[in-house]
């Protein structure tokens, strides 16, 4: 390796690359002492490194993204990475990412929103974010081309079941297994994820507890394992079954883990034979239901937060307006002598 000053002043660094020719690269100075610096410490090995790096294109870095979130996500998240960054290519091309601008997003932004509902493109939108700055954070790429703005969303109020539908409901399903699940998810506010992969050993009547966590084949939306007091209801339900189940999972049929996609088909079912007023109620309506009646009685919102595993009390903050007659309550108990 050596130096040479070309005619503008800026002296270069000469070396032989992997592929036996010469090549240069800019030193960015201009007096001899701090090229010098610049020679010492380059490594020619890293530096090509870089360069490979700087030419990866889109495809090729989601192959090995995805390598790398299959065994940190959930295979729902996967999913969404896996289908987000195929619509993005599709729509500004699969290019190196260093060619990717605020306006390749801007335009799938706009794209995207010709068929798809607006919460469904600020969900892609927020996993390109996290796509690109694992990038940056890689190495890949100096600084994220993400520069865009999510789609302004109404707040949408949860959809959830009054007691009386809730009922109605239950007494139109005519399998068992399915009341139990449906009774224990209303009572515990488990997402359907949680419930299908419930174990035994995560199950502690004692002290009428249970722990939700991951496991080899089983992945919780945040990630981290949080503790879930049972109630009288999901405590006597959970006695009972204990004596005779024989699975190492809690909620089973024939013996055999329940298929998540199957409950939730059979339950739409049975909203519609209910004929329940809203038709729009869905299995994770039970999950708001339980947050939803806990708002109503009076329960902090910060305690909702803990029971549904929010990580941010923000979102659990859906349910505040169930809580109007509670927080009056709160507020006067602040007395000032008007005198």
């Amino acid at each position: 390796m050596f130096l040479s000053k070309h005619h503008n002043g800026i002296y270069y660094l000469w070396f032989v690359n992997e592929r036996g020719k010469k090549q240069k690269v800019s030193t960015r100075c201009t007096y001899k002492v701090d090229a010098v610096k610049f020679l010492q410490g380059f490594k020619r090995d890293e530096y090509e490194q870089r360069r490979k790096n700087k030419r990866k294109g889109l495809s090729e870095f989601l192959v090995e993204f995805l390598s790398y979130a299959q065994g940190t996500f959930s295979k729902r998240t996967v999913a969404i990475y896996k289908a987000t960054v195929r619509n993005f290519a599709l729509i500004g091309g699969d290019l190196p990412l260093t060619a990717y601008t605020p306006q390749h997003l801007d335009s799938f932004k706009t794209e995207r929103q010709k068929t798809v509902k607006p919460v469904t493109v600020n969900i892609e939108l927020r996993t390109l974010r996290a796509f690109f700055n694992t990038a940056v954070r890689w190495k890949l790429l100096d600084r994220t081309p993400f520069d865009v703005q999510l789609l302004r969303i109404p707040e949408a109020q949860p959809t959830f079941l009054t007691k009386l539908d809730f009922q109605r409901l239950l007494n139109t399903i005519k399998e068992g297994w399915l009341k139990e699940v449906i009774l224990f998810a209303v009572s515990t506010g488990l997402r359907r994820g949680e419930l299908v992969n419930l174990r035994w050993e995560n199950v502690d009547l004692q002290k009428k507890l249970i722990v939700i966590e991951s496991s080899p084949t089983f992945r919780t939306k945040s990630g981290r394992r949080r503790i879930i007091p049972l109630n009288e209801n999901s405590f006597f339900l959970l006695q009972r079954k204990q004596s005779k189940d024989a699975s190492e999972f809690v909620f089973t049929l024939n013996g055999r883990k329940l298929h998540a996609d199957w409950i939730t088909h059979l339950f739409k079912r049975y909203v519609r034979t209910a004929k329940l007023g809203n038709q729009n109620i869905h299995f994770h309506s039970l999950r708001h239901s339980f947050a939803s009646w806990l708002a109503q009685d009076g329960t902090s919102l910060y305690v909702i937060k803990d029971l549904l595993g929010h990580s941010d009390v923000k979102t659990t903050q859906v349910y505040s307006h169930l809580q109007p007659e509670h927080l009056h309550s709160e507020v006067n108990k602040i007395t000032v002598s008007l005198n």
